[in-house]
């Protein structure tokens, strides 16, 4: 069965609704029906009405709030602490491009004292510096284009602080005395923030202070709490001043019930401590004890230790109890007040200065450097930032001065690793540069005290030369850092002259000639001359004398009036005499030696005659050679050139007699022979004697080097030479007995150096001489059986004339004779 077709054909019509009107009409005829029905129709008409009206409304409300602020409102948003809506306020209405440009200044305005009053809120240095930095930059651009009219007062004050509190004390000083100027300014406040500002300033400026507290302690409207607290900073500023008669006289001036006891007590307190402190240090003599100010302290103390530490003023109470435990010589008592003051109050301006003023007197009264270093790093671990720091009783100069001050005694008393661990606390304080200068100055201190003291530590002190010249390395390397921080200013070529130096005390000579060359590039007349000298010193020791001669040539030449031509001279003869130049070293020594701008007892003259006398004697002119050094001795020269000179003196004689020994060997007539034998006699007892004066000093002294344990070896060595030949001249069997007594004494002391077969052979001639053929040959034997007992690798010709096989062919053959 099929389904029914339901739709409606195209010849039925639809159904027709019925219109509004005849809807409202139809409601009326149901309302008229009845009465009660009639009121409740007319309610709800009359309350549709009122709806819609109340809608309208709040749509009007609703499209004017959310227009374009007004300035009024936001300020109205800042004066009632909305910083927040304020600053939302703000930022609506210079989004709607409706601001003409001469109109920012308020918006500006709002916004740089919402940051200055939101970085009044920071806890943390810091960012309380970082948000007034912030807070200056819109208060700059606000006054710039034009703080609202009753607004500029306040913008000043807030941009003088800004400024202040931002790091740029001095343009703040200045925002703040302009304000002064400003119609209609408040006068007394401005003056009170320009007093606090110059007590807080780098370095304080109390006098400055003083006379805007002056000034404002004139309005008699300053009045209650603000006076008082205003006559207390005159009392401190009096004090700085060490004007103390007037300070006291201000303290007296307060009625008695307008501050506390404990206010009282510390501003009386802070008088006594400021003048005992300045009668102190003006007095040199070290037992001086004004009685009466120290009574007048003691009693000072005991007034603030009854402060309670409930008290709002008990710490500066303790602090300042401490400060005057210190100043009377109680350093226990003193140490044990900060130690309390730190621990209760440690990142607060007075527990930073307590940590300071308690590592000074660790480190100059108890003499314990890790004590004070401890203190140091406990007050320097809370400080942020110089520019943001604010400590009215340890003031960023006083703080700056007393760190540099114990580096200072730290390098004094050669405590390096306290200095240089101090320095490294300091990049903050003093700045980079600063530290990076510290840095190097304590390496170039440690170098060369490391060096000093290995001059004085005896034998060989290998490792402590090897620590300094690394300091002094390092020192170099810390100057030349400094150096490119002060690129293109004065102090540019003064670091790379320390450098330099340091380079050169170090043995880095490479680094020493590139600084000594960049120093005569850049400048272009200090110390020219001497460095000059300083870089042909580096070529010779590099092993390069050409450009070392060059270098002190031209000192020589250019700069023939500095007293850094003496010396040039003398390390350029030096440089000839090793070339093989002897005359042109000679004319030099004697330019010094001649010259009117020398005298005898300078260091040069001397050394001067000294090396003249050398010179001669490797020249072979040994008699000129011997007065020259004679005298260079008796002019008091360096201990250990006089020593060596003693020994060339004692080499210049023994040489002189070769020339007699020939001859006695070929005289031929018993006067020629008497002659000679007399002439060697005396040569050779005076070289035994100068060998024997050298051998006594050595053996005395504290300090040997290298060059004294050669010398000792060969004044043994010598000394049987000598008393070998005079036995020979002589024919006395004691001088081949003594002969071998020295002998024997090089083969005791040095058994293991090929340099002692020598020694056996020449025992073994005393004792051919001494007619004992058996003797010798068991020396020989000796020499033998040492030569099989050195190691493989001994240097044979570094010591003696023949290598390993020669000997034993020589020692082999000796043995048959």
């Amino acid at each position: 069965m099929a389904d029914e077709d339901t739709t409606p054909s195209n010849d039925e019509a639809p159904a027709e609704r019925p219109s509004l009107i005849a809807r409202i009409n139809a409601l009326r005829d149901w309302a008229s029906a009845n009465r009660l029905r009639a009121v409740g129709v007319s309610v709800g008409l009359l309350a549709l009405v009122v709806a819609t009206v109340a809608t309208w409304l709040y749509l009007a409300a609703l499209t004017v709030s959310s227009g374009t602020p007004t300035l009024q409102q936001a300020l109205d948003a800042y004066d009632a602490g909305e910083f927040e809506e304020a600053r939302l306020r703000v930022v609506r209405m210079t989004e709607s491009g409706d601001l003409m440009p001469d109109e920012y200044g308020g918006p500006l305005f709002v916004l740089g004292a919402v940051k200055a009053a939101e970085a009044e809120q920071q806890w943390s240095a810091v960012l309380r510096q970082t948000q007034f930095m912030i807070a200056s930059k819109y208060l700059q651009e606000a006054k710039a284009v034009g703080f609202p009219e009753d607004r500029k007062n306040e913008g000043n004050t807030l941009l003088g602080r800004a400024l202040i509190e931002s790091g740029d004390n001095r343009a703040g000083l200045d925002v703040l005395e302009g304000a002064l100027q400003v119609e209609g300014a408040d006068q007394s406040q401005l003056h009170l923030t320009l007093a606090s500002a110059y007590v807080l300033a780098d370095p304080p400026e109390y006098n400055s202070a003083l006379n805007h507290l002056d000034t404002a302690l004139d309005d008699v409207e300053l009045t209650g709490e603000p006076r008082v607290t205003a006559l207390l900073a005159r009392v401190n500023a009096l004090a700085k001043l060490a004007r103390f008669n007037e300070a006291r006289a201000t303290l007296q001036a307060i009625p008695a019930g307008d501050m506390t006891p404990s206010q009282l007590a510390i501003a009386a307190g802070q008088i006594d401590i400021d003048e005992l402190r300045r009668q102190l240090g003006a007095n040199i003599n070290p037992d001086f004890k004004p009685t009466k100010l120290l009574d007048a302290v003691q009693a000072s103390i005991e007034k603030l230790k009854r402060i309670s530490p409930a008290d709002p003023y008990a710490e500066e109470a303790m602090y300042l109890s401490g400060v005057a435990y210190g100043h009377i010589g109680d350093t226990n008592n003193a140490i044990r007040q900060f130690e309390r003051v730190r621990k209760l109050f440690s990142s607060s301006p007075i527990g930073i200065a307590a940590s300071v003023v308690e590592g000074d007197l660790y480190r100059e009264q108890k003499r314990d450097n890790a004590q004070a270093l401890t203190a140091y790093r406990r007050s320097l671990s809370v400080l942020d930032a110089p520019s943001a720091y604010r400590n009215q009783y340890l003031p960023l100069p006083e703080l700056r001065q007393r760190m540099l001050a114990a580096h200072s005694d730290f390098l004094a008393h050669d405590d390096f690793p306290a200095a240089m661990t101090l320095v490294e606390q300091l990049d903050a304080l003093l700045g980079k540069t600063k530290q990076v200068e510290l840095l190097a100055e304590t390496n170039a201190e440690w170098g060369r005290h490391l060096l000093q003291k290995a001059m004085e530590a005896g034998v060989e002190p290998v490792k402590l030369r090897r620590e300094g010249r690394v300091r002094l390395r390092e020192a170099g390397i810390g100057y030349e850092q400094l150096a490119e921080r002060h690129f293109a200013t004065e102090e540019y070529t003064n670091a790379v002259w320390k450098s330099a130096e340091c380079h050169l005390g170090g043995q880095s000579y490479t680094s020493a000639v590139r600084m000594l060359n960049e120093y005569l590039r850049n400048e272009p007349v200090q110390r020219n001359a001497q460095a000059l000298l300083r870089l042909g010193q580096a070529h010779l020791a590099l092993g390069e004398p050409a450009d070392g001669i060059f270098a002190l040539e031209e000192c020589i030449e250019l700069h023939p009036q500095d007293a850094a031509v003496f010396r040039s001279r003398l390390d350029c003869a030096k440089a000839y005499r090793d070339e093989g130049k002897a005359r042109e070293a000679e004319q030099l020594l004697l330019a010094n030696l001649h010259s009117s701008g020398l005298t005898p007892q300078s260091e040069e003259w001397r050394d001067s005659l000294f090396e003249l006398g050398r010179l001669l004697h490797d020249d072979g002119k040994y008699e000129e050679a011997i007065d020259r050094l004679a005298e260079a001795v008796e002019r008091d020269i360096d201990t250990r050139k006089a020593r060596l000179a003693n020994y060339l003196i004692a080499e210049s004689y023994r040489r002189a007699a070769e020339g007699p020994l020939a001859e006695l060997e070929k005289a031929k007539t018993a006067n020629e022979r008497e002659s000679s034998t007399r002439e060697v006699q005396r040569y050779l007892t005076e070289a035994l004697y100068h060998y024997e004066q050298v051998r006594v000093e050595i053996a005395n002294s504290n300090t040997v080097s290298l060059l004294d344990r050669a010398m000792l070896r060969n004044c043994y060595m010598f000394k049987g030479s000598v008393l070998f030949d005079l036995g020979r001249v002589e024919r006395s069997p004691e001088r081949f007995k003594a002969a071998i007594d020295e002998y024997s004494n090089v083969s005791t002391l040095y058994q293991n150096e090929p340099f002692v077969l020598e020694t056996f052979v020449q025992i073994a001639n005393c004792q051919r001489r001494l007619q004992e053929p058996v003797k010798a040959r068991l020396n020989i034997d000796q020499a033998l059986q040492l030569l099989a007992q050195l190691p493989p690798d001994a240097d044979f010709l570094a010591t003696t004339n023949f290598t390993r096989s020669q000997w034993e062919l020589m020692l082999t053959e000796m043995r048959k004779w």
